[in-house]
């Protein structure tokens, strides 16, 4: 949904960086733990802990996969048979299992979420750091969305796996990572209860202070664009308001609307921006990468400005559309990626606080 490159300096402004990415996320596993704002190699608690008990994702269970039919979900069970100390009392904690799922090009490591909470959880989202001690980070505060329909809910004493995905960049250091010796960090974590569909701040979820605003680009509204006078426009809004939710939480995010037009012999596609946090920006650039599961890429690193002079500032819930050209032979490959098969980042996020 978002796309452009931008970038300013100004003495009255201060230039922040946040790495910020969307991946959608299959399963994971075990091994060192990571909680909120922890690193690993922390000391295990030696007092007596609950049982844990593993449960597949839904997705895994719509498919009529088992611990008896299936040969991951077998072994998975049997790390967490082998390790019932898993996870931080009072935490949730994300573990990997140093198993594998896929091939080169279409790798996943296997990792765990324990929850260790007397709190059901569903549709979480947080931003995790990974990598080997001494070795380059596989993922820097990277984001991950587990939904309810996919994913299900956490109950307490439950761990469920994560299948996340390797970039073919990163695979030769991912393969070489202990993991016994790793640095495992969760940056930020958001979550609704199950039990009473409230959020981790105990509000509703949907509170009209969260509710996201849609602004028409500055450029566009000053050649007199409004939602009365142009189309693409009022449908955009729409989408917004249909989708309250999207986005994720106390982060900026890049979303494709599902809308597209053909322009001559152009294909341009409109993403948001959405601004989910409570700081005003103006000036942000970003580097952006788009493309499907197998590694077949729409945008590889394009680098991405998104001016002051042309799109206005970013209020905290707000959301810009941006267009994006399709590059020339990438049409068919853009059109193909759906939600199931996609994957897209975000790398080098800086943006300019208004104060």
């Amino acid at each position: 949904m978002a796309g452009c490159d931008y970038i300013g300096n100004n003495s009255d402004k201060k230039s922040e960086e946040k790495s910020t990415s969307v991946v959608l996320t299959k399963s994971e596993s075990n091994s060192k733990q990571s909680t909120a704002s922890s690193v690993t190699t922390k000391a295990e608690n030696k007092q007596e802990k609950e049982p844990i008990t593993f449960v597949p994702q839904n997705d895994e269970t719509d498919k009529g996969l088992t611990i008896e039919n299936d040969e991951t979900l077998a072994k998975l069970q049997k790390i967490i048979d082998e390790n019932q100390d898993m996870g931080f009392e009072d935490d949730i904690t994300i573990v990997y299992s140093g198993q594998t799922f896929g091939e080169t090009s279409n790798l996943a490591g296997i990792f765990f979420i324990v929850n260790r909470t007397d709190k059901s959880l569903k549709n979480m989202k947080f931003t995790y750091t990974f990598g080997g001690i001494d070795r380059q980070l596989i993922f820097n505060q990277k984001a991950f969305a587990l939904s309810e329909e996919k994913f299900g809910t956490l109950e307490p004493n439950t761990v469920m796996p994560m299948y996340f995905p390797i970039e073919p960049e990163n695979e030769m250091a991912f393969k070489e990572i202990d993991a016994t010796q790793v640095i495992e960090k969760i940056d930020t974590f958001n979550y609704d209860t199950a039990d009473n569909d409230t959020d981790s701040s105990g509000k509703e979820p949907a509170t009209s202070e969260d509710e996201l605003t849609f602004k028409i680009p500055k450029q566009n509204s000053d050649k007199g664009q409004t939602i009365e006078n142009n189309k693409l426009m009022a449908n955009l809004k729409q989408l917004v308001d249909e989708n309250p939710s999207m986005g994720f939480e106390n982060d900026v995010t890049v979303l494709y609307s599902q809308l597209n037009e053909k322009s001559e012999d152009q294909l341009l596609a409109y993403f948001f921006i959405i601004n989910r946090t409570n700081t005003t920006m103006e000036n942000l650039s970003f580097i952006f990468n788009y493309g499907n599961k197998n590694g077949e890429k729409v945008w590889d690193r394009e680098q991405y400005r998104i001016s002051s002079e042309d799109f206005g500032t970013f209020e905290p819930f707000t959301v810009i559309p941006m267009t994006m050209e399709v590059p020339p032979g990438k049409e068919e490959l853009f059109l193909s990626i759906t939600e199931k098969n996609i994957q897209t980042s975000i790398e080098n996020f800086h943006y300019e606080k208004v104060n």
